[in-house]
């Protein structure tokens, strides 16, 4: 046994070196070729040898690509290839739950509940696998030959947007729609223009216009495409259709509660995720006389209702990675789909000129066909090929074909029809020749392929591209303008907002229960007989003319019969509450207990208990007290301070009945 010292730090960096040659060669990145990571690669053409040309269980599939695949289940990257909006033409079809790209909470079902098959395109992508198109290599034990790339007709790297995270690198390719695609590759090799071709999402929406950034991904390989999702106003409501590829309807709902939460966007007040089998809709539902185009654009400001998708192409060029251009992709696919054709043609070149060898021996044979049948029936059975051979001058590939003739084709007829295929045959040979030797004549079998492709499998672009010449700046919250008021509040509900010291002009019968001074960012609580309490904001209020009548209070709130017994004010200098009752009992409440997101607060008072009056205080003070028997003071401090906002107080005297309070 032999043992070898090494440094510690030189394993590590051998290993590793190797280890991430691997996972870039071998795991992360596509090759320009065919598109394909090997393990998409490996499941299509694993399913190919299956012939799942039909649904059938995804785990039988799963199991046999074990066969070419090590490295465990590939069952989540089928589900990738299946779904119709992670791709717009997906290269497998799926029966059962696949989840959804745009979801990320809805898992696909386990691979023995659904099914899968070969998609058309995908069978289209793995023809003539006979005529020597790529090379085949050894899988990993060595058991099954795989094709090192498969014999596509058109660019799919740039179709199925591959993206893969090795050790130092990183590959996001952006996904282009296949008939564009091929439109311009055919103008490309007709007319050499290139044309700025713009990605397309299978999820939609719509791409905001950037000539600069569409020129750097097609010319250089990176580039940030801005997205948005596709949304419809219909009254007070807002319906997304459409998101951006680089998001989740997950993470745009979660965006928006937590905006509204926060109280940063306070017009929505529902969304639900109505996503079925009718197609994607997440329903946002905003407050009357909101503004629904402003809103819109809060939402595509604020949430990934606009998100980004980053160009960063990286793929296997000549077993290397290497970051290209839109067209530097497309001029590198077509020296290797020119060289894949030639291998075609060369291939079936060797067979017409195998066939027109023996059909070269029949002709010789037709001279005297009877002769032939002589030779064969006389002579000994090893020994029939070799008197073919001396007795019409063929070779022993000919006298094979002649001697294994059924004995019924051994006419003059037959062999008459076959050897008219003779001239065809060599001006077909001919032709593929002079194919082989002129670029422009295989371009044009390029253009063949990349037709036929567009015509059988392209589908219309789905992500519109739109002009974003005017957007109009927005707020999450809008800048409330801040001053001091004074604030009239009457029994009827009607507020007077005044900047300065003004009397109100009432309307015959109301009168003025409440006055505060406060600032125009407070809230105004309304209290109602049923014991529950209001908020308005004093910004919504309208600053009052003098011959105005006020603004009317239960058209801002959502019960419009209110029965008004108090009000109070939420600000920065108003501390307590003081709620009176006819029992005698006096409860020293926290105003904070007030404050908070929610417009409706039940129970704002003592259920128990008949109220007397509502009293606001900045600080603690003293109260002149009126009962049925005497009148006295009391001194707020000599309460405690309660956050029970239906709190039943103390007693403030011993009287049973209280009147009046009011402040000393």
């Amino acid at each position: 046994m032999t043992t070898t010292n090494k440094n510690i730090e030189n394993i590590i960096e051998t290993n590793m070196m190797g280890y991430a040659s691997y996972v870039l060669l071998d795991r992360c990145l596509p090759s320009i070729e065919d598109g394909m990571k090997p393990v998409h690669r490996r499941i299509l053409y694993s399913m190919y040898l299956q012939k799942a040309f039909n649904l059938t269980k995804s785990a039988n599939v799963a199991g046999q690509i074990m066969a070419i695949h090590p490295h465990g289940s590939t069952y989540s990257t089928m589900v990738g290839m299946v779904q119709k909006d992670r791709h717009s033409i997906p290269l497998l079809v799926g029966k059962g739950n696949f989840g959804m790209y745009t979801s990320r909470d809805l898992m696909p079902a386990a691979d023995r509940y659904s099914e899968v098959k070969l998609s058309d395109i995908a069978i289209d992508m793995m023809k003539n696998f006979d005529k020597n198109v790529v090379d085949f290599v050894d899988n990993y034990d060595g058991t099954i030959k795989i094709p090192e790339v498969l014999p596509v007709k058109f660019p799919a790297v740039l179709v199925y947007a591959p993206s893969g995270i090795g050790v130092g690198f990183s590959s996001s390719i952006l996904p282009f729609n296949l008939a564009e695609l091929c439109d311009g590759i055919t103008n490309y090799l007709r007319t050499g223009e290139k044309t700025i071709l713009v990605p397309d999402f299978a999820t939609g929406g719509y791409i905001v216009k950037d000539e600069a950034v569409f020129q750097r991904i097609n010319e250089e390989g990176f580039g940030t495409v801005r997205i948005r999702g596709k949304a419809e106003i219909v009254g007070n409501k807002i319906l997304i259709k459409e998101i951006p590829y680089s998001t989740t309807r997950e993470a745009i709902i979660d965006k928006v509660v937590a905006l509204n939460k926060s109280k940063k966007l306070q017009e929505v007040t529902n969304i639900k995720d109505l996503t079925g089998l009718r197609g994607m809709c997440i329903s946002i539902t905003a407050r009357k006389n909101t503004n629904m185009d402003e809103l819109l654009e809060k939402l595509y400001k604020f949430t990934p209702l606009e998100s980004t998708v980053s160009a960063n192409m990286n793929m296997l060029v000549d077993g290397l990675p290497k970051v290209l251009g839109v067209w530097q992709t497309i001029d590198r696919w077509l020296v290797w789909r020119r060289e894949s054709i030639s291998r075609g043609l060369t291939y079936d070149i060797q067979k017409m000129t195998d066939k027109l060898h023996v059909l070269r021996g029949l002709e010789k044979v037709l001279v005297n066909i009877d002769k032939a049948i002589d030779v064969i029936r006389h002579s000994p059975e090893e020994s029939i090929d070799f008197n073919l051979q001396a007795e019409f001058g063929i070779d022993e590939f000919q006298a094979k074909e002649v001697s294994n003739m059924k004995l019924r084709n051994i006419n003059e007829s037959y062999i008459t029809k076959k050897i008219k295929d003779i001239d065809q045959l060599e001006q077909t040979i001919e032709l593929y020749k002079e194919i082989l030797k002129d670029e422009s004549k295989l371009n044009e079998l390029v253009i063949k392929g990349l037709e036929e492709t567009k015509e059988s499998f392209s589908v219309d672009r789905r992500s519109e591209i739109i002009e974003l010449t005017q957007v109009k700046p927005v707020k999450l919250v809008e800048e409330v303008q801040d001053y001091n008021v004074t604030l009239h509040l009457t029994k009827e509900g009607y507020a007077y907002k005044f900047k300065g010291d003004q009397e109100p002009m009432l309307k015959p019968g109301d009168k003025v229960i409440k006055v505060f001074e406060t600032t125009n960012k407070a809230e105004v609580l309304i209290f109602g007989s049923d014991r529950v309490a209001h908020k308005v904001e004093v910004k919504d209020i309208d600053d009052t003319r003098v011959t105005s009548l006020g603004t009317y209070l239960p058209n801002m709130i959502r019960d419009k019969k209110i029965d008004i017994v108090s009000y109070s004010v939420l600000d920065k200098k108003h501390k307590i509450l003081v709620a009176v009752y006819s029992n005698n009992r006096i409860a020293k409440i926290n105003l904070e207990a007030y404050e908070g997101s929610r417009k409706i607060l039940k129970n704002s008072y003592c259920l128990k208990q008949d109220l007397v009056d509502l009293i606001t205080l900045q600080e603690d003070t003293k109260l002149k007290i009126v009962t049925d028997k005497s009148k006295l003071t009391v001194h707020t401090k000599d309460f405690n301070l309660t956050n029970g906002r239906n709190a039943t107080g103390v007693y403030a005297s011993p009287a049973r009945i209280l009147k009046k309070v009011e402040v000393a």
